[in-house]
């Protein structure tokens, strides 16, 4: 059961978004809404016992008026109703197991949330939206990170698999190492060495560094990785969203079927292969920025401590 999305829980998605400081995505707080608004199925079955109970009641009741054929009636009525209620209440426990192994409902498409309770939370409370990215911030190959000290090729490169990602990794970049890069990565698949302007000596760049892959459960994001890799990338760590093995409790969207990407099907087991094949997509925004940016930091080198010198 959904309930309607108010200003009131956008507000609150909000803050919980953007708590610690991080910044967030339009589309995280869409996510976030939807599971937010999400109710458990009405129960029919207390309702049901309480009935019974009362018709039961009731036939005692009116045999103080001496109407015995009424309250017999009234009485084997309400012994029948309250007969229905353990059917009800098994016939509710498997609806929601069944719920229970299904994705999670989406309130409304993300096009509606935009043009409907975004819009309108975004002009009745201007003032509660100061994690929300905006815009995309200027990021490319090469802008460096906040307080960086490295010469271009060296350091940590963390690439996104499409520009709102880097938009989300970018906003969170002081909570990077100092030394990391944010890269569009979609821009460098399909590029080889032999590859002439801009995007060939940004692979160069990248051959000997570390290479953090963030990117949805989707055909062109699980291909990212293996794509920078054969296109000369050697140390390249994927840590984005893989294919999942059950859809239950995820919010997973369900499309067209898909053809995936030449070298993609070698690189996963059969059942992911085919659950990406089957149209269906979990998106890197169904994570709040602190677990994204979690996932960025595992998969970061570890920092070499210098021994204390009064040891």
């Amino acid at each position: 059961m959904l309930v309607p999305i108010t200003t009131e829980a956008l507000v609150e998605q909000a803050r919980r978004l953007g708590e610690e400081g991080h910044r967030y995505t339009s589309r995280q707080l869409y996510y976030a809404v939807c599971r937010a608004v999400e109710q458990p199925s009405p129960s029919a079955t207390k309702g049901i016992i309480g009935t019974g109970a009362l018709l039961i009641v009731l036939a005692g009741a009116l045999l103080w008026v001496h109407t015995v054929p009424i309250s017999l009636i009234l009485a084997l009525v309400g012994v029948a109703v309250l007969l229905l209620a353990p059917l009800n209440a098994s016939t509710e426990r498997r609806r929601e197991a069944a719920r229970a192994r299904d994705s999670r409902a989406l309130a409304l498409s993300y096009d509606s949330f935009l043009s409907g309770p975004l819009q309108r939370a975004l002009q009745e409370r201007p003032d509660a939206w100061t994690g929300l990215i905006a815009a995309s911030p200027p990021v490319a190959g090469g802008r460096r990170a906040r307080g960086a000290r490295r010469r271009a090729g060296q350091g940590l490169a963390v690439a996104g698999d499409r520009a709102e990602t880097v938009s989300l990794l970018a906003a969170n970049r002081e909570r990077l190492p100092t030394d990391a890069q944010v890269i569009d990565g979609s821009a460098l698949t399909g590029v080889s060495p032999s590859t002439e302007g801009g995007a060939s000596r940004a692979l160069a760049e990248l051959r000997h560094r570390r290479v953090i892959v963030v990117h949805d459960a989707d055909p062109t994001g699980c291909a990212l990785p293996g794509a920078l890799r054969r296109a000369g990338a050697t140390d390249v760590v994927d840590a984005g969203i893989p294919p999942p093995g059950t859809d239950a409790g995820l919010q997973v969207i369900e499309g067209a079927p898909a053809r995936l990407p030449a070298g993609l099907e070698a690189d996963l087991p059969a059942a992911q292969a085919a659950w990406l094949r089957s149209g269906r997509r979990l998106e890197l925004a169904t994570l709040t920025p602190k677990e994204v940016m979690a996932l960025v930091l595992a998969a970061a080198p570890e920092r070499k401590t210098d021994p204390d010198p009064g040891a």
